[in-house]
């Protein structure tokens, strides 16, 4: 008598909504600007105007970033005054910019 294959269901290490956002991330993670501005900022908090004279773009540039990042829940702003201040929520979203650094160093 053959034997049957019994097909196993493999079983996904995330969720596919994982997937999904994750996706979304890369795509605003893409952009070199926006990977230095979470660098910097998890160094430390840092104004607008400090983020300009440090990248050496536009207000308007960095504003555009800035959005991007804070809509993607990558970074908060806190007011004082007419000033904004940055802070990333979770240092751990620049780690695998560090990590393929240090693979590049390491070639």
């Amino acid at each position: 008598m053959p034997t049957k294959k019994m097909s196993k269901k493999i079983k996904q290490p995330l969720p596919r909504t994982a997937y999904r956002r994750n996706a979304e991330i890369y795509k605003i993670l893409a952009n070199p600007k926006r990977l230095e501005i979470l660098n910097l900022l998890r160094e430390q908090e840092m104004s607008v105007e400090e983020l300009i004279k440090t990248l050496g773009i536009t207000k308007a540039n960095v504003s555009q970033h800035l959005a991007l990042l804070r809509h993607a829940d990558l970074v908060t702003v806190r007011r004082e005054g007419l000033n904004g201040y940055y802070n990333i929520i979770d240092p751990r979203i620049v780690e695998p910019c560090r990590i393929l650094h240090e693979l590049a160093l390491a070639k």
